[in-house]
């Protein structure tokens, strides 16, 4: 859905696997992504030779930013996972937007996540976003806290951030900022999921473009942006914001949500 003109880096998006409790597997969907990984390899090192002046350079990406320099952009934080060297047999990324408490629980559904056992030369982590309930109930009381003529001015900070709204922006932002790092540092193809992949997902997919792609910083790109990730893939515009809905029928009931 995304990917870079100069390198294999690119951002990939998706619904969770039905793997289930019986550990389903789907060999399309795991030579899918192998195929993925190897294009991404090839283009890399087009890219390398196009560096080295011709056919046949260097493979170890000489516009690569010297380690130390990346050390100090990731803050010193998670750098095995962010820092990949030649010793990282990694060549590509799944980024799991849920606690993986839940993508495991989702398991008793038919649902769960990629068993990294069977797609090769793939990692996975997961971001610890909470689904659409979690992100209702925090808005709902920051919303109650800005509006309530008692709040104290001296705890302020601490009752915003009781809310889980600062948390869950921050969570967001950092999975964002960490697929943008994968793609533009470590030219890695990156696959975007979460439940169904139409809330965090499209959260996440949209802010890492917009920290890789100047077109979409403008406001053509935006609005082609918003169209391509969310209306395209479905995010329901009108449960999540409650257009036409009465006062106690926003959200509904929406089973097993993102």
């Amino acid at each position: 859905m995304w990917g870079s003109p100069n390198h294999g880096g690119s951002i990939w998006r998706c619904s969770q696997p039905k793997v289930g409790l019986q550990g389903n597997r789907s060999i399309e969907d795991e030579r899918y992504l192998y195929a993925i990984a190897e294009e991404a390899k090839r283009a890399n090192l087009k890219a390398d030779a196009r560096l080295a002046g011709g056919v046949g350079g260097g493979s170890n990406g000489e516009d690569r930013p010297p380690t130390e320099f990346l050390r100090m952009l990731c803050g010193r934080n998670n750098e095995s996972d962010l820092i990949m060297d030649g010793s990282n047999p990694c060549s590509l990324k799944i980024m799991d937007m849920r606690p993986k408490s839940a993508a495991m629980a989702n398991r008793t559904q038919g649902y769960g996540y990629e068993n990294t056992n069977y797609y090769r030369g793939a990692s996975i982590n997961f971001y610890g976003i909470g689904n659409i309930h979690a992100v209702r109930d925090s808005y709902q009381k920051v919303c109650a806290l800005c509006l309530s003529p008692n709040t104290s001015n001296i705890q302020w900070m601490q009752l915003v951030e009781n809310t889980n709204w600062p948390s869950m922006t921050r969570l967001i932002l950092s999975a964002s900022w960490q697929t943008a790092f994968h793609v533009h540092y470590n030219r890695l193809p990156v696959l975007l999921h979460c439940s169904h992949g139409w809330d965090r997902t499209s959260q996440v997919a949209a802010l890492s473009q917009l920290l890789l792609d100047p077109h979409y910083r403008m406001r053509e790109g935006f609005s082609t942006l918003v169209e391509k990730d969310f209306l395209s893939f479905g995010h329901p515009f009108h449960t999540r914001c409650g257009h036409g809905e009465g006062k106690n029928e926003q959200g509904g009931d929406e089973g097993q949500l993102s």
